[in-house]
């Protein structure tokens, strides 16, 4: 008999994913370091992974400010992982005048 792992939803896995991703492009060391950042307390996460707990909206919100992910990708809906960079005001304000 094998006992399957819960399933984890989209939006968590892509997090934990993320986490991954940072520790092995050098952004971060330990995963300290993204809990410290984003204010998630350690055992919270752990709970997620097992599939007792889900991130809230407000822990997925410090993750995209923190770290410039793109919360669509977060949900699936979008394939991008970062947020793309946004003009500045000054740019997009010539921009509409030119025309």
């Amino acid at each position: 008999m094998t006992i399957d792992k819960p399933k984890i939803a989209k939006p968590e896995a892509r997090i934990l994913e993320f986490i991954e991703y940072l520790k092995n492009s050098g952004a971060i060391r330990f995963k300290k370091e993204f809990f410290d950042a984003t204010g998630i307390r350690r055992q919270y996460c752990r709970e997620v992974e097992i599939g007792n707990n889900r991130f809230t909206s407000t822990q997925i919100n410090s993750i995209c400010e923190t770290y410039n992910i793109n919360a669509n990708w977060i949900f699936g809906i979008e394939p991008n992982m970062l947020r793309a960079k946004r003009q500045k005001e000054g740019n997009i304000k010539r921009h509409t005048e030119n025309k």
